[in-house]
């Protein structure tokens, strides 16, 4: 097990629901997980858009804030943690956008995270995570 991440700690794979973010190692419960870069903790590889000013096949790759979306600065490069997909029993959780292991993650076991912990709007929640 190792207790800190890198940027060979996580791969892109095809998942049950298109493409997820894969442990490269065995990772410790409590790490860290380096998703974003170091320069990029905290969303800062984000930006804040109007939401009709983002094409519809994009809004599923951003944060809903209702007329507000959380998105990528560049769809043509995405950072790693961008993929990652929803599950209702998560292994990875934020605290302020940082992302955590929540338990002892398996090399080759996806990274999930539970959705409705983002900061997104009651609507957008209640339409996506029924």
């Amino acid at each position: 097990m190792q207790n800190q991440t890198t940027e060979f700690s996580f791969v892109l794979k095809p998942a049950k629901y298109g493409v997820g973010v894969f442990a490269a190692h065995d990772i410790t419960g409590g790490s860290y997980l380096r998703l974003f870069g170091n320069e990029n903790r905290n969303h800062r590889a984000s930006v804040i858009r109007d939401k009709k000013d983002v094409p519809k096949y994009f809004e599923s790759y951003c944060i809903d804030r209702g007329e507000k979306l959380i998105c990528p600065k560049d769809f043509g490069h995405m950072e790693i943690g961008w993929y990652l997909n929803h599950s209702k029993s998560p292994n990875a959780f934020h605290r302020e956008y940082d992302y955590y292991a929540l338990r002892d993650i398996m090399a080759g076991e996806e990274i999930v995270i539970d959705y409705s912990s983002l900061e997104e709007s009651e609507v957008a929640k209640s339409d996506y995570y029924k």
